[in-house]
């Protein structure tokens, strides 16, 4: 028997900029701010991090102004703003996701992962050093270094989930929205060392350290990412390198 395919999850960040828009619409006027992230998050019962992408869709969609060292006002009351055409999840519900199944990918790699392992590994942080050494960004060594790690687990669901993971964080309008406000130069010696960190750990096979390696870099891209989107961060204007995509 054939069943309908299952519609798309609705994400966690738009059923909060749902909410924010109707109380918008309800009680306030265009100049007026908004309550703190803190308020707005213990009122709706959500994450901090799911407020701010919330209110990042909401000033993609041409709602919200994020204003430095002042917060957040409204500059629009339309009634449905467009944030359901934004590509991928919320970047901070992505790092969730990647919390609970990557530092356990990377326990079982220490476990499992053979010399072709530890050399492929080796390979990827060589071209991450070099890229960065360039000032370039280091996408593809990096990913190329989580997937090797799934790889190693010899698990099939896990390399696929790893990988779906990380296409849908490049692929989050949000993500890249906050990503063109770093300045990566700042991060990119802490992500050098976190994989250094993961490496070695896998290498000695130590299922304990490759794990918690793995947290400690999880919870600094998140940290990062929570940094980068503040409000003083945000109303940097950086021209992006790639205008955000939309959904097709």
């Amino acid at each position: 028997m054939l069943h309908d395919p299952p519609s798309k999850p609705e994400r966690s960040f738009e059923i909060v900029a749902r909410r924010i828009a109707a109380m918008i619409q309800a009680s306030y006027r265009i100049g007026q701010r908004l309550p703190a992230e803190r308020d707005l998050a213990k009122a709706f019962g959500v994450s901090r991090p799911t407020v701010r992408e919330a209110i990042l869709s909401l000033a993609m969609a041409g709602m919200l102004k994020v204003r430095s060292n002042s917060g957040v006002y409204v500059i629009s009351r339309q009634e449905a703003p467009d944030v359901h055409a934004l590509e991928g999840f919320g970047p901070f519900e992505n790092l969730e996701a990647r919390q609970l199944i990557e530092p356990q990918i990377a326990a079982i790699a220490a476990q499992r992962g053979t010399e072709a392992t530890f050399a492929q590994l080796a390979e990827a942080l060589a071209m991450m050093r070099w890229e960065h050494a360039q000032g370039r960004e280091a996408d593809t060594s990096d990913h190329r270094f989580h997937m090797v790690l799934a790889e190693a687990t010899g698990n099939g669901a896990l390399v696929q989930i790893s990988d779906s993971l990380w296409r849908a964080q490049t692929e989050s309008g949000i993500w890249q929205e906050i990503h063109n406000h770093m300045q990566m130069e700042d991060y990119r010696p802490m992500w050098r060392r976190d994989h250094e960190a993961i490496f070695e750990a896998v290498q000695a096979r130590n299922p304990r350290k490759a794990s918690l390696a793995m947290t400690r870099h999880l919870t600094n891209i998140r940290d990062a990412l929570m940094e980068a989107s503040n409000a003083r961060s945000m109303a940097t204007t950086k021209a992006p390198a790639n205008p955000p995509k939309k959904a097709r």
